[in-house]
């Protein structure tokens, strides 16, 4: 059971992201109808804020993973990081002229960096002490 949970932190943490991401394009095309023209690639500020998306999605996955982790979450964390970088950076050479390079440098730069925040979170709210509440 150990296992199969270990598995799902990491593959759920990276589907909540991936399905935060994904959804977050037609929330911006409704926000912004004109700069979304197909065969083009949106304005740069456009680019900016899904990377925003993508690095507050990012803090939120490596919560979850080392929420969801059953027991050592750093280990559970790191191979949700190596997932990430892995699948961006075959997404970055397999579409090159879709998007900007740096925009897929961004993406692959903010990945670890937030998923640390987010784990740090966890790790943080777990050490604090708990205060008695007395009757």
């Amino acid at each position: 059971m150990k296992a199969l949970r270990s598995i799902a932190s990491v593959v759920v943490s990276y589907l909540v992201v991936f399905c935060i991401v994904l959804l977050s394009d037609p929330v911006l095309e409704r926000f912004f109808p004109a700069q979304y023209v197909r065969g083009r690639v949106p304005p740069a500020f456009l680019l900016w804020i899904s990377a925003a998306v993508f690095a507050l999605s990012s803090i939120l996955g490596g919560w979850l993973c080392v929420r969801i982790a059953p027991a050592k979450p750093g280990p559970h964390l790191l191979a949700l990081f190596v997932l990430g970088e892995a699948i961006g950076v075959v997404f970055t050479i397999l579409n090159p002229g879709h998007y900007p390079l740096w925009n897929s440098l961004v993406w692959l730069a903010v990945w670890p960096v937030c998923l640390w925040i987010g784990g740090r979170r966890r790790k943080t709210a777990a050490s604090r002490p708990q205060m008695a509440v007395s009757p």
